[in-house]
């Protein structure tokens, strides 16, 4: 079993900015968990959270909501070792790490724009422990883990770790609003075929 989700936080965000722009509503209800299609989160540090299982959110969403503040986006696809992390503002993507285990490589990691500081650090934490796996004939994937870990030095949040400081049933259940299109699209539509609009 893996993780097939993405996310965004929005910077000094708010569920009011959220469901506005993904034309979604609360359903009233909370989980300690984020199990649900659609979850939304306050996280402790001033950043909103909305995330989508098995979706991936489209380009055209995030430039909106970053004219809205500072958005950092994620998603991951552990099936085929693919996961993305990127910088939007002011209705433009700043900047963009990307890594494809499955199609390009254990070593492979695409970058763009201008970087965060703190992301040269990561890589080579990463890379390091790539290497020393690989001598010893270890069969992982540390590079992976580049986007995430990125998102989750500028946020706080990571998907698959608890997040310090949040309440019990911190998420509130979220879907679309009635007669609302579809916003996002199939993670694995987005793979094979899609790339390009990340």
């Amino acid at each position: 079993m893996g993780y097939s989700l993405s996310w965004a936080a929005l910077k000094g965000g708010n569920l009011q900015t959220i469901c506005s722009v993904f034309d979604l509503r609360s359903t009233g209800k909370r989980e300690e968990i984020a199990e649900s299609n659609i979850d939304g989160a306050q996280l402790p540090w001033g950043w909103y959270l909305v995330m989508f299982d098995h979706n991936v959110i489209e380009e055209r969403l995030l430039k909106e909501l970053s004219r809205t503040g500072e958005v950092v986006y994620c998603f991951v696809e552990d099936h085929v070792m693919f996961s993305s992390a990127s910088g939007w503002n002011s209705g433009k993507q700043i900047w963009q790490v990307t890594h494809d285990g499955g199609e390009k490589g254990i070593l492979h990691l695409e970058t763009s724009g201008n970087l965060p500081a703190v992301f040269e650090s990561i890589r080579k934490r990463l890379f390091a422990e790539q290497e020393t796996a690989d001598s010893q004939k270890v069969k992982v994937d540390y590079v992976y883990e580049a986007p995430p870990e990125l998102a989750k030095e500028l946020t706080g949040f990571r998907h698959d770790e608890e997040v310090a400081g949040m309440s019990s049933e911190a998420y509130e259940i979220l879907e679309f609003a009635k007669g609302a299109h579809h916003i996002t699209g199939p993670l694995f539509g987005f793979l094979f075929g899609k790339k390009d609009r990340a």
